[in-house]
């Protein structure tokens, strides 16, 4: 069940990399940011899946496959998925 501030945040999400892929239309970007959320159904402890969202969605944009946040700077160290 998603809550108003995840969606939120998703909606954060969708923005950055709406601006990361601006060569990209805007619907190819909330279709790949909505599949990468959808991928995380049913998962109980929700309190990273914004982050993994936009992993998720980054890497199915970039067609690298590397996960790499549109900001990477500012992502805090990470593991896999």
């Amino acid at each position: 069940m998603e809550d108003a501030d995840e969606r939120r945040q998703i909606g954060e999400v969708q923005e950055r990399l709406i601006a990361a892929y601006a060569d990209q239309p805007t619907q190819t970007v909330a279709d790949a940011v909505e599949a990468a959320y959808r991928h995380f159904d049913g998962i109980r402890v929700r309190d990273f899946v914004p982050l993994l969202v936009e992993r998720r969605a980054n890497a199915a944009l970039s067609g690298n496959g590397s996960g790499a946040m549109a900001d990477s700077h500012l992502a805090p160290p990470h593991h896999d998925e």
